[in-house]
């Protein structure tokens, strides 16, 4: 038995019940991030009269690529109750994995597809750790990360993997109409995302998971198999974006992935909205909140602002974020 019927949207309730559809646009965090990154922009551009330049703001999506692939996959995850820390290991594993047996002569097509596979089993390891043997989200990845990272460098002996072919960097490196392959393949994963988020009842049922375990539970939903899909997704969505990244730079790095892209995609995760209780998020905030990021970056540099304050600026606005949900989710909850 699943769970058919759409839960309430809290929030869209409590903007409901103010002065509709603008209050309920105004108390949505994606529209606090928008002012956030449209101030930023304007600091930046005041500084550099090269931040409005066409190749400047493709830089900046281009950058934002890496952190939004991740980001879907572990939003998704965090929405349904759940938590990844092994990321960034994931990542490299899907590159070095991909870049390997590119470098043996198997077709990209291939190699790609072996890589995902090699992470999805990874997030059903993932899976068994939590669920099975009962260890809480945050311990389980974290041991899965620091294992895989051990991994990657017993096997590369440290050192890149390279050269590729043409045909795979063309995956990342190309362009459609002018608009660059590794920015249509984050916009393909934002809408296949979006789509099964919001449109499916798979979506409905991952709300539903994070947002009440036990009532989830009691009203039958299948919560072994969603919690298997959602470390399954997480992971596969790391190993992509690894890929992708190999693709932009040509080469399988060791030192690709690590501690600092799994701190960054889950911070574009809650950032973007998505509540770490569960239950509460969309893609939409995601895209928002990894664009950021970029922009954090291309500004400090356009600036030259030393990149030493890119942490602290970060870090001020994770802690905002997370702030702002606690109470939001408090103000949306007394109100009801």
């Amino acid at each position: 038995m699943t769970v058919t019927a759409k839960p309430r949207d809290p929030l869209a309730e409590h903007g409901g019940e103010r002065t509709g559809v603008v209050a309920k646009v105004l108390v949505r965090q994606e529209t606090t991030l928008v002012l956030v990154v449209l101030a930023v922009g304007l600091f930046a551009w005041s500084r550099s009269s090269l931040f409005l330049s066409p190749d400047n703001l493709t830089a900046i999506l281009r950058n934002s690529v890496i952190y939004f692939v991740m980001a879907c996959g572990a939003a998704l995850l965090v929405i349904g109750g759940g938590l990844d820390f092994s990321a960034g290991a994931v990542f490299t594993l899907g590159a070095l994995s991909t870049c390997a047996l590119l470098v043996e002569g198997v077709p990209w097509p291939l190699a790609v597809l072996a890589g995902m596979a090699a992470c999805c089993a990874v997030g059903a390891v993932n899976f068994v750790v939590v669920t099975s043997l009962h260890v809480p989200p945050i311990i389980a990845t974290l041991g899965t990360f620091y294992v895989l990272t051990g991994v990657d460098n017993l096997v590369t002996g440290g050192s890149d993997v390279l050269p590729l072919p043409a045909g795979f960097q063309r995956i990342a490196q190309g362009s459609v109409l002018g608009v660059p392959n590794d920015v249509l393949i984050a916009v393909a994963v934002g809408v296949l995302f979006w789509f099964l988020l919001e449109r499916t009842r798979f979506g409905v049922n991952v709300r539903a998971l994070g947002g009440n375990r036990q009532a989830a539970v009691a009203n039958g939903l299948r919560v072994f198999r969603l919690d298997l899909a959602l470390y399954v997704i997480a992971a596969a969505t790391a190993g992509l974006a690894g890929i992708v990244y190999s693709a932009q730079v040509g080469a399988g790095q060791v030192t690709a992935g690590g501690t600092s892209t799994t701190l960054n995609a889950i911070t574009a995760v809650l950032i973007g909205g998505v509540s770490l209780m569960g239950g509460m998020g969309g893609v939409q905030g995601v895209a928002v909140g990894a664009v950021l990021l970029s922009l954090i970056d291309n500004a400090l540099v356009l600036t030259n602002i030393p990149p030493q304050y890119n942490s602290i600026v970060i870090g001020a606005i994770l802690v905002c974020a997370v702030a702002v949900d606690h109470l939001r989710r408090a103000r949306i909850y007394r109100k009801r």
